[in-house]
């Protein structure tokens, strides 16, 4: 079982249980059954789909595949955006947008408060999109695209309330940006040193590929294509 499965440690572990296995048969006088465990130990172990890279979400766990190796990490907010980098590779993505829709009002109502127009016009849009994407789902009965749709209007009615004082003006929130691309790259730092534990490769890759600041971005050396989904 352990040799089917593949994952890392497994092999080890299962090499050490079949020369037990191999000993007792042996001191038990059962040749046939030794020679089993024997032939067991000399199979090659499985190799993985060639090219194949996972970074891929299952429930409270993450699955993660690079050159040859799996590995299974409880999730984290690092993970989630190490993934979105993966999904647009050599797009630069701003900091904001990967901690969410408020730290994303706070630092475009913050960069320039000429912007201000701008970006309420920009959200009440938005507002207006999440309003119908909700009526839509609800009349197709589907209470997972309505659920999505309503928690981030929730979302953004909370960063706007706490974006705009008396008389509606927008207050100076200038150090949004920066706590953004603080956030950001703290939360994927920490994912990268728990990679260095259990797949210390992919860690590599990432760390070498992966680009942190203000705006973020995922550049491998060569292109590096990933399984972000599950398929079917």
């Amino acid at each position: 079982m352990l040799l089917a499965r593949g994952q890392p440690g497994d092999r080890p572990q299962a090499e050490a249980l079949l020369r037990h296995a191999a000993d007792i048969a042996g001191e038990l006088g059962m040749p046939a059954l030794a020679e089993r465990a024997t032939a067991a130990l000399a199979s090659p172990a499985p190799p993985s789909p060639p090219g194949r890279n996972v970074f891929r979400r299952d429930g409270e766990v993450w699955t993660l595949d690079y050159a040859g190796t799996t590995v299974r990490l409880p999730d984290a907010k690092g993970l989630h955006d190490i993934a979105r980098l993966l999904a647009n590779p050599g797009a630069e993505i701003p900091a904001a947008d990967l901690v969410g829709p408020a730290a994303r009002l706070e630092a475009t109502l913050g960069a320039d408060t000429t912007l201000d127009a701008q970006a309420q016009a920009a959200y009440r849009q938005r507002l207006a999109e999440l309003a119908a994407e909700i009526d839509a789902a609800d009349a197709d009965h589907d209470p997972e695209r309505a659920a999505r749709a309503r928690v981030e209007r929730d979302t953004l009615v909370e960063a706007l309330s706490a974006a705009y004082g008396l008389g509606r003006r927008a207050r100076r929130l200038s150090a949004a940006g920066e706590r953004a691309r603080k956030a950001v790259t703290a939360r994927i730092r920490d994912s990268l040193a728990r990679l260095d534990q259990r797949h210390p490769a992919l860690a590599q890759h990432l760390r070498q590929s992966i680009h942190t600041g203000a705006v973020c971005s995922y550049q491998p050396p060569e292109p590096t294509p990933w399984e972000l989904e599950r398929s079917g």
